[in-house]
């Protein structure tokens, strides 16, 4: 199952949102996930499995995109696990960015 994602930045206001992981019939093959593209250091939804070994994306599972979550809430696409709180804002380059999730979808 899916889920869309709201984001908000404490920091700078940034909002977006995007999808996370597959629905029923397409999970083996899709699985969207946030990202921040290397080359335009801009924030994308892209497919995990397509792009996980290209090395042209940071994806919002890394340790590198997470800063502190001080509410210790996180959740998780299969072996993908994400913050709630405290991951980088490609706006403001802090990280103050929050991942809320509004929607399950399939």
């Amino acid at each position: 199952m899916g889920n869309i994602v709201a984001t908000l930045c404490r920091s700078c206001g940034f909002k977006n949102e995007f999808r996370l992981g597959g629905g029923r019939f397409s999970y083996k093959t899709n699985c969207p996930v946030p990202a921040i593209n290397k080359e335009t250091l801009e924030f994308e939804n892209v497919n995990h499995y397509e792009h996980k070994d290209s090395g042209k994306y940071l994806f919002y599972s890394d340790d590198d995109l997470k800063g502190d979550n001080y509410n210790d809430k996180r959740f998780s696409n299969f072996d993908l696990y994400f913050n709630e709180e405290g991951n980088y804002c490609p706006s403001c380059k802090a990280k103050k960015l929050a991942f809320r999730i509004t929607m399950y979808v399939d």
